[in-house]
């Protein structure tokens, strides 16, 4: 009795907390509960699942309509070009051609008549009509109603493939679609009327049908809705339907379609309806007509078997996941039985802990232990209690133990706050802490001299108010509340933090929550870090990264960007603008003379006089070197001239001195207008390049507007393409000489070579000057390639000589070479830097060159004739001023013209004249060479001439130095 008496009294405080309180037991919670999580597990899965089904249907769905949209494309496409072909073949039919030259309305007739049947029956032509040259009809075939607005549309089309000259293949959807070509009719070259076929688009429907295994139906749009609504193919969607496969079954399923969509756009997308227990989806294709939205295609597709594998995949999933759902509840239900009638016993002994009846729970558990040969949660809760019961027995014992030493640990936490405001006071950070009202209670030392306020001046401010007000707002306060109450343990931001002298600096703050004890300790812990200094060099970077830092001008890369975006603009308000785009004119000869810095400083006042001249919103830009563009919105092709000269009248007032050398600034301008000229970047910088090219042929110091006449897109695509193949080449040294051996014709040696310049292609064929000179004195590039031809040739002739070989060289120079200043120094660098003998190097120069600038050529000659370099006029004979040339300009040889040499043998008029050309030359007493010596008989005719050398391919034909000289490459 004392013992049962004593476990009630033991299990008391038990009694308390269920009074009132229904008992369930763990085991039906912890199964309900898992029940419920699995449940919804599998609900999940199941959706889940059916998702993804159908998303993998959708996407399905969208690769066929890819296709569908393709194959419809396609066969249209066909049957245009099939008509493009019988158009193309009709003038080779039997007795078409004749019928055709004389406009003959009967022979046309006659003629063609026996091959309508065949193109009706084959070709599936529905009709066929002949115009002459003046939009009259000729002869007609016709299997339809071709009345199109009264035959008015169709007269345009053919006066307007009269007047171009290049068909037209229209698709027009009135009662059905028809596909039409006009096309011009050639005979032996000569126009000869114009054609008109059409063709139902019929076959292609059936042939969509075949290939895509799809319905597929032609709806046409009516104004008329009242004269439609009794015929039978009459939608709701104000279309009829001239053509449609499957047509009862698949006019219901657009019936239905109709009423559950009222609107048609709806099938632009695709939609999917039920119809007899049966999915069908239905896709709108819009018809390329010459009535836009007047027709379009709808391809109906069966996707029952597809929706109904969706279905049973779903429910198999759910099935599957019911039964796993009740065998794991079962199996739960098991394991929890067991296993809470142990956890029961140990429930029950627990509160002996709270009454420090330490030794009777350990008895207690040990009476209720069984043995088992595995352990599990509740043993080990069991011994835990038992673990516990032993470690508070063991506190309670060291309680006042521990009451006498926090004393002495109060002493120890003093000196050790004293040591943690020290070392606040050395950080170099700004630490303070906060009230829960957002009021200061403390500053370091670091934050006093950063923000040049006292401790005691901020003591009790508002945190947010003094220092950093511009980050006060009802967002921010949330925030700092949130920290005050725990709800937020840290918040970062950088702000703006203002000092009491009037000075911001740039702050990074780490706020943290403390815990409290009372409303007078701190709430937070706020640290900021200054960062004033990285955020002045970040914006550096970031503004380094869209400009030049010379000029202070937009780079290449961010003016691309700013131009991008005025061309978007443009655009979409339809506004005008221009493109600036200059050089300055012998810029490289100021650098080379004066010194880079001269140029740095050349560009910095060019940068300077275009931010005055030009307006608030122009663009500027340095895309290189000495190359500048401005961008003028919303401008028209008058003003764009108007800022063009007042830029070039502003660098014209200025001028550069340095070390007594004074140099004026000029440039050549390229105007381009957008969207006339170029509606994307690449097209418009070309356009402008090219035009700033014309400028510097005009003389530079001009500028040049992007004219009709170089519109031709092929032709400026040529040029471009030839500046950037040039420029390639001098990269990466695509540029060879050949030599061409000149013969002695008395003693018939040959001691002379014309260096003759060549590019070599990456697939290693060698193109001749004349593909890309040209393009090289338009774009401007013909003074480097003066250069390198210069520096390569006098190189190869040192070679040659360092070889032991001894002759003499010819190098041609361009027309340009004589309006050049850079080309007198680089020829005396490299004749001092080879130590070449300069008496073994002449220059080959045209009548034509000389021509353009008979005073500068003459001055250059005398100089280069004074380094002892010799003179070759070639091109001797051409034009009629020849003598006079001779006379003047001091030349040492003569090269009489291919043109006369080629035929000598052949033509007296030749020899007369080749004879009198050397009488003159010899009066002179100038050598003379004949070029184009092509054979054996020409050779013997200019030895009895009395003619000095001889070049041609009967001489020998260009080729690399290595070929003649081969001791050169050891």
């Amino acid at each position: 009795m004392e013992n049962n008496s004593g476990n009630q009294l033991e299990k008391a405080p038990l009694t308390p907390n269920l009074k009132g309180r229904r008992f369930r037991s763990l085991r039906w919670k912890i199964s309900l509960g898992s029940s419920l999580i699995l449940l919804a597990v599998v609900i999940m899965f199941c959706f889940i699942s059916y998702l993804g089904l159908m998303a993998n249907f959708d996407n399905q769905r969208d690769v066929e309509y890819r296709r569908y949209s393709r194959e419809i494309n396609s066969l249209i496409k066909n049957t245009s070009q099939n008509l493009y072909q019988l158009a193309e073949m009709i003038p080779f039919l039997d007795e078409m051609k004749n019928a055709l030259i004389k406009s003959d309305g009967e022979g046309i007739s006659k003629a063609f008549d026996q091959h309508w049947a065949l193109l009706q029956f084959h070709n599936g032509v529905e009709f066929i009509h002949f115009y002459n040259q003046a939009n009259q009809l000729n002869a007609s075939w016709d299997s339809l109603d071709t009345n199109i607005d009264g035959n008015t549309l169709l007269s345009t089309w053919v006066s307007h493939v009269n007047q171009s000259e290049r068909p037209i293949n229209p698709l027009l959807c009135r009662e059905s679609c028809i596909q039409y070509i006009v096309s011009p009719l050639l005979v032996e070259g000569k126009k000869a009327g114009v054609v008109v076929m059409g063709i139902s688009l019929a076959d292609v429907f059936l042939a969509f049908k075949r290939i895509a295994g799809a319905d597929i139906g032609l709806l046409i749009k009516e104004q008329n809705n009242l004269l439609l609504q009794n015929d039978f193919d009459f939608l709701r969607w104000n279309v009829h339907i001239p053509a449609l496969t499957n047509k009862e079954r698949n006019r219901e399923i657009l019936n239905k379609a109709a009423q559950i969509y009222p609107e048609m756009p709806s099938l632009n997308d695709g939609i999917q309806i039920r119809w007899n227990d049966q999915y069908q989806q239905l896709k709108l294709f819009p018809l390329n007509s010459y009535e836009p939205d007047k027709a379009h295609l709808v391809v109906i597709t069966d996707v029952t078997a597809a929706v109904n594998n969706i279905h049973d995949s779903i429910w198999k999933i759910a099935l599957i996941g019911l039964i796993g759902l009740i065998f794991s509840e079962i199996l739960l239900f098991l394991i929890f039985t067991r296993l809470l009638a142990k956890l029961k016993d140990v429930v029950f002994v627990l509160p002996f802990l709270a009454s420090g009846q330490f030794e009777k729970l350990r008895l207690s558990l040990a009476s209720t232990d069984r043995v088992q040969r595995f352990s599990d949660e509740v043993d080990t809760l069991s011994e835990a209690a038992i673990s516990l019961s032993l470690q508070l027995e063991k506190l309670e014992q060291e309680v006042s133990t521990r009451t006498t030493m926090l004393i002495e640990q109060k002493n120890a936490l003093s000196k050790e706050r004293d040591f943690v405001e020290n070392l606040l006071d050395t950080a170099q950070a700004i630490v303070l802490t906060q009230n829960s009202e957002g009021r200061i209670i403390s500053l370091n030392a670091y934050g006093e001299m950063l923000t040049r306020y006292t401790e005691s001046e901020l003591l009790g401010k508002s945190f947010l108010n003094i220092l950093i007000p511009e980050y006060e707002s009802q967002d921010s306060l949330s925030r700092f509340n949130e920290i005050h109450t725990g709800q937020r343990m840290q918040l970062r931001h950088e702000a703006i933090t203002h000092c009491k002298d009037g000075t911001t600096r740039h702050v990074a703050w780490l706020h943290s929550h403390l815990s409290r004890r009372s409303a007078d300790d701190p709430s937070i812990l706020s640290v900021g870090l200054d960062v004033t200094e990285y955020k002045r060099v970040e914006g550096h970077l970031a503004w380094l990264a869209d400009h030049d830092p010379l000029t202070n001008m937009f780079n290449r890369r961010r003016f691309s960007e700013e131009l991008e975006q005025v061309l978007s603009r443009a655009e979409r308000y339809r506004h005008p603008g221009a493109l600036l785009f200059f050089d300055l004119d012998r810029f490289k000869y100021i650098n080379d003379t004066s010194g880079h810095q001269a140029g740095d400083t050349l560009l910095k006042m060019v940068a300077g006089m275009l931010a005055q001249t030009i307006r608030t919103d122009d663009i500027t830009g340095r895309l290189g070197g000495d190359e500048f563009a401005i961008i003028l919105p919303e401008i028209n092709a008058s003003g764009a001239i108007e800022v063009a000269k007042k830029v070039l009248d502003q660098l014209s007032l200025a001028q550069l001195t340095i070390s007594n050398r004074t140099h004026k600034i000029s440039a050549s301008i390229g105007i381009a207008l957008f969207p006339e000229h170029g509606a994307n970047i690449h097209d418009l910088l070309a356009a402008a390049d090219l035009a700033m090219y014309q400028a510097k042929a005009m003389g530079r110091n001009a500028w040049y507007l992007f004219s009709d006449k170089d519109r031709s897109r092929e032709r400026m695509h040529t040029l471009v393409y030839w500046k950037e193949k040039i420029e390639h080449s001098h990269l990466h040294d695509n540029f060879v000489l050949y030599l061409q051996p000149i013969m002695h014709v008395k003693s018939k040696q040959i001691s002379h070579y014309e260096v003759l310049l060549r590019m070599q292609e990456k697939d290693g064929s060698v193109l001749s000057p004349a593909d890309f000179i040209p393009a090289a004195e338009h774009t401007g590039l013909i003074h480097a390639i003066d250069h390198m031809v210069l520096r390569k040739a006098i190189a190869q002739v040192a070679k040659i000589y360092q070889a032991g070989f001894k002759v003499s060289f010819s190098i041609n120079l361009s027309a340009h070479a004589f309006n050049d200043p850079e080309l007198l120094p680089i020829l005396k660098q490299e004749l001092m830097t080879r130590d070449m003998d300069p008496a073994c190097v002449m220059f080959e120069i045209t009548e034509t060159a000389a021509l353009e600038d008979l005073p500068g050529a003459r001055a250059l000659m005398i100089e280069i004739r004074e380094l002892g370099c010799g003179f070759v006029l070639d091109d001797f004979g051409v034009g009629f001023s020849s003598f006079y040339y001779l006379r003047e300009l001091p030349v040492d040889v003569v090269k009489i013209d291919g043109s006369f040499i080629r035929n000598l043998s052949e033509s007296s008029d030749d020899l007369i004249l080749v004879n009198a050309l050397c009488s003159v030359a010899r009066g002179f007493g100038k050598k003379i060479t004949a070029e184009f010596v092509e054979s054996a008989e020409i050779l013997s005719l200019i030895e009895k001439i009395d003619i000095d050398y001889a070049q041609g391919y009967y001489i020998g034909k260009p080729a690399p130095a290595a070929t003649f000289f081969m001791k050169s490459d050891s």
